[in-house]
């Protein structure tokens, strides 16, 4: 059984995989902050689900090192009895701000076997690009062979990931809906959209496709200044019948049924 639940309106989530529950990139408490307040701070519109009222959960999974997936100061206020799961940036920064705290680096696609845990699997894959913005997609696999593909800031996959991927059955394409593009220098095209949504659905055929990091959130700073943001029409996309969409339009938890 997999079962959904968003814990905020932008791409914290949990999950639950049969016997396994992660928290996947937490931003539960206060602002997000991308190296300065004067560069980028950002607020939930909506607010994160309670503490209290999270499901139990076995690990905390992060994607991305960057505050609004990697947030410290929430990492700072759950369970340290749990570990965490984190790619190789995320990593190295809790490495650094928690040296204490149990943590596994999730191995690249090409690097060899899976990180396991409960009764899942764990691959990362990187870009192509090593400059920053780095933004890596996430495999969870269960145990036979079906998966989920996160990509919360859209991903491009070379021939080499789709190689690797053909022993896998991709039940949720977990991508973002929003194109938010900054200058070139500050990363351009940060959040690619639906258009990269439609790409990756294309190579990987995914069962279910389920919206992530398109929350409406409160900016300031120069980043706000120069953002480009363009969110989705998702009265359009529900009455798209190529597009498997499955809404997740509150905090209520969702079975997912695999085929």
């Amino acid at each position: 059984m997999l079962q959904l639940q968003r814990l905020t309106m932008d791409s914290s989530w949990h999950i639950r995989w049969d016997d396994t529950a992660l928290m996947l990139d937490p931003w539960l408490l206060g602002s997000e902050i991308d190296g300065f307040r004067w560069l980028n701070e950002q607020w939930h519109t909506s607010p994160p689900l309670r503490l209290a009222d999270i499901a139990p959960y076995e690990g905390i999974l992060l994607s991305q090192s960057y505050s609004d997936h990697c947030h410290l100061p929430t990492l700072q206020k759950l369970d340290a009895t749990r570990p965490i799961l984190a790619t190789h940036k995320a990593f190295h920064k809790v490495q650094k701000a928690f040296p204490e705290r149990a943590l596994k680096r999730i191995p690249f696609l090409q690097e060899g076997p899976p990180l396991e845990f409960g009764n899942l699997q764990f691959w990362s894959i990187p870009p192509l690009n090593t400059r920053d913005p780095v933004y890596y997609a996430l495999l969870v696999i269960n145990q036979a062979n079906q998966a989920i593909f996160y990509a919360p800031h859209g991903f491009q996959l070379e021939p080499i990931d789709l190689g690797k991927l053909n022993s896998l059955k991709i039940q949720v394409l977990m991508g973002t809906f929003t194109e938010f593009t900054l200058p070139g220098l500050m990363g351009g095209k940060v959040n690619p959209g639906l258009s990269n949504v439609r790409a990756l659905q294309a190579q990987l055929q995914p069962q279910w496709i389920v919206n992530t990091h398109d929350e409406e959130k409160k900016m300031r700073g120069l980043v706000a200044k120069l953002a480009k943001v363009n969110y989705a029409n998702y009265e359009e996309i529900a009455q798209n019948p190529e597009l498997p969409w499955l809404a997740f339009p509150d905090y209520t938890p969702q079975i997912i049924e695999l085929s």
